[in-house]
């Protein structure tokens, strides 16, 4: 279970290094919101435009599943998993940088 842990936290972290590039003005930090040390690791991110929050995810580490999240205007569905979700948010900011 460790092993799958510490891929899915690369590739969110990949994920959102991707989103930077896509925007310079965002930037993103992970807290760690609760880990029991067995099984079970809630991670945070939070996302910031121009140092203002614009998005703030929960997600199970372990299997990738999101627990609560809102980014912008971006429409709520629930469940998601994490890459999925990330890749919303991408394919969001694209939209957004090609409407300017």
């Amino acid at each position: 279970m460790e092993i799958v842990a510490e891929e899915n936290k690369t590739l969110v972290k990949s994920l959102l290094n991707k989103l930077t590039e896509v925007d310079r003005e965002i930037t993103w930090r992970i807290n760690n919101s609760y880990s029991n040390g067995i099984d079970n690791t809630v991670l945070e991110i939070q996302i910031f435009e121009s140092k203002i929050q614009t998005g703030r995810i929960a997600f199970q580490l372990e299997d990738g599943h999101v627990i609560n999240y809102r980014y912008k205007d971006l429409e709520k569905r629930i469940p998601i998993q994490i890459m999925d979700m990330l890749l919303d948010i991408i394919g969001y900011e694209l939209d957004l940088s090609q409407q300017v």
